[in-house]
């Protein structure tokens, strides 16, 4: 028997069939079942046809072979619109900013997903060995169960599987499974999925449950229990227990749309520098922001995370490493706990490990921040995270046992304080896994910010040109973060007695008289 918590089923299963199936919702999910699996046969057997006489087929198939959303573009374009949509934007726009796919490479990815599902139409036990050949391609990063899977369980419905993270989260939880969303996972999970919805199909037909097949009242119920009421089941020791009250389980839902337009406009800078920022990212996989204090690192990273993320199930997190931040901190360690009144010492997974174990469950970009990077002994902190930052495929044992690959949709963006620690102290190893990215005072935002006040905004910013001229060094210089506030009338004065007077004092220790021509009272910046 696979399934466990049966109770806990049976409870959820009645509550789904007591507030979806018979809403407006739930009929048109109801109904779409049996249309998008007829479409889906009609753009196979044109496509197949249209391979077989030797025709260029790359655009019909990523169109007509994967599940789009529901847009009007998407209609206009003919594509497969389908009730559970991996590609929510165009999808060569998407690779090719992640970096996955080249744009002259479309025809010949367009070709092995056309291979890869008449394999498995034609021969159905070819399922483990198609996938693994697939997987293997340099080019099939992102193409994940979710965009896969509908098509062949449009073909062949009995012998696949419609598999989302929605549905994957589920038979995870319920036949105690840790299946990713990765393709080559995609045959066991499949299996699994198949067996436990079999003996889960005594208790899936009450009263009032739509005359649709088992999977996908399945996959309806996942939907409803993931999508709708929010809950997924992304954590092996997740327990809803305390249905429906319960804090363990997780939230999640895609991500609000954010344009480049919308980020570059947030964070000054114009749209081909923000553009160029990004590539680098995707192409070594973590940057790292730095610049003088007030230059607005962290706000720059958070924005740029958000971009990452857009629409999508992606997510980000932050962290501050410390002097204190230790490797047990970051990456795993064994931490003292009470149990039945007795002390364990269990091996506690760190920060970094449980973001990477939920990002596994995710096909979007997933974005772990690491504030004031180093303020930490990060050759310390990283221990085997020197390695994997640079071999992103490779799996390896962690000192203190079990082993750990990054995944590849996890990027890493880190803020460093220049007037801390230079650039140039970092050791070579380090600084070649990452891209640098600086950060200059941007004054055009203060001026912006206040271009609607009468305050003398102009007179501020060449009060701070002349200090940062003093200053002459890009690593100290004085930031505009310092006057981003509701009321800088009010606040101008306060910030600059004990904010930057005393920055300058501690700057300029030895050279007293420099400081004197920028005190407050000297200024009359008001």
């Amino acid at each position: 028997m696979i399934i466990s918590k049966v109770d806990e089923f049976i409870a959820l299963f009645g509550d789904f069939v007591d507030s979806y199936p018979n809403t407006s919702q739930g009929i048109t999910h109801t109904t779409a079942y049996a249309q998008q699996r007829e479409i889906g046969c009609r753009n196979y057997n044109a496509i197949a046809k249209a391979v077989d006489s030797g025709e260029n087929v790359t655009d019909a198939i990523l169109l007509k072979l994967l599940p789009h959303n529901n847009t009007t573009n998407n209609h206009q374009r003919k594509a497969w619109i389908h009730i559970a949509p991996a590609v929510k934007k165009d999808i060569k726009e998407w690779f090719e900013g992640a970096r996955w796919t080249k744009s002259e490479d479309w025809e010949k990815v367009s070709n092995r997903i056309f291979n890869f599902i008449r394999r498995c139409n034609q021969n159905p036990d070819e399922l483990l060995a198609a996938c693994k050949e697939f997987a293997e391609l340099s080019y099939s990063k992102g193409f994940q169960s979710g965009l896969i899977t509908p098509i062949l369980n449009a073909l062949q419905p009995d012998k696949f599987l419609l598999v989302t993270n929605k549905s994957k989260n589920v038979i995870n939880y319920f036949a105690n499974t840790k299946y990713s969303s990765k393709l080559i996972d995609y045959p066991n999970l499949n299996d699994t999925g198949q067996k436990l919805i079999k003996e889960l199909s005594q208790y899936m037909h009450p009263p009032g449950v739509p005359a649709l097949r088992d999977d996908d009242l399945f996959d309806m119920f996942s939907h409803w229990l993931v999508g709708i009421k929010k809950y997924n089941f992304s954590h092996p020791d997740s327990s809803i227990n305390k249905y429906p009250n319960n804090s363990d389980l997780q939230i999640t839902e895609l991500q609000a749309e954010y344009t480049l337009s919308e980020c570059a406009e947030e964070i000054g800078i114009n749209e081909s520098e923000l553009q160029r920022w990004i590539r680098s990212i995707h192409r070594k996989k973590q940057a790292i922001i730095y610049g003088s204090p007030g230059t607005g690192k962290t706000f720059v990273a958070e924005k740029i995370a958000k971009l990452f993320i857009s629409d999508s199930d992606g997510f980000s997190e932050l962290v501050q490493f410390h002097p204190a931040y230790t490797y047990e901190d970051f990456i795993q360690g064994i931490r003292p706990q009470t149990e039945n009144d007795k002390l364990i010492y269990p091996l506690v997974p760190g920060c970094f490990v449980k973001f990477c174990r939920e990002a596994e469950n995710r096909q979007g970009t997933c974005i772990f921040i690491i504030d004031e990077i180093n303020r930490g002994n990060i050759a310390q902190v990283f221990g085997e995270l020197m390695y994997l930052l640079e071999y992103r495929n490779q799996k390896i044992p962690l000192a203190a046992g079990n082993t750990f690959q990054i995944p590849d949709n996890v990027r890493i963006i880190g803020t460093m304080n220049t007037a801390d620690r230079s650039i140039a102290e970092f050791d070579y190893a380090l600084r070649r896994r990452f891209a640098f990215i600086q950060l200059r005072p941007n004054y055009q935002v203060l001026r912006k910010k206040y271009a609607d006040i009468d305050f003398p905004i102009d007179k501020l910013i060449s009060n701070l040109q002349k200090i940062n001229q003093a200053i002459n060094d890009k690593n100290y210089e004085i930031g505009i973060s310092f006057f981003i506030t509701d009321n800088l009338f009010e606040d101008i004065e306060d910030i600059w007695c004990m904010e930057i007077e005393p920055y300058l004092e501690e700057y300029f220790f030895n050279q007293p008289d420099a400081v004197e021509e920028f005190r407050w009272n000297k200024l009359q910046l008001l």
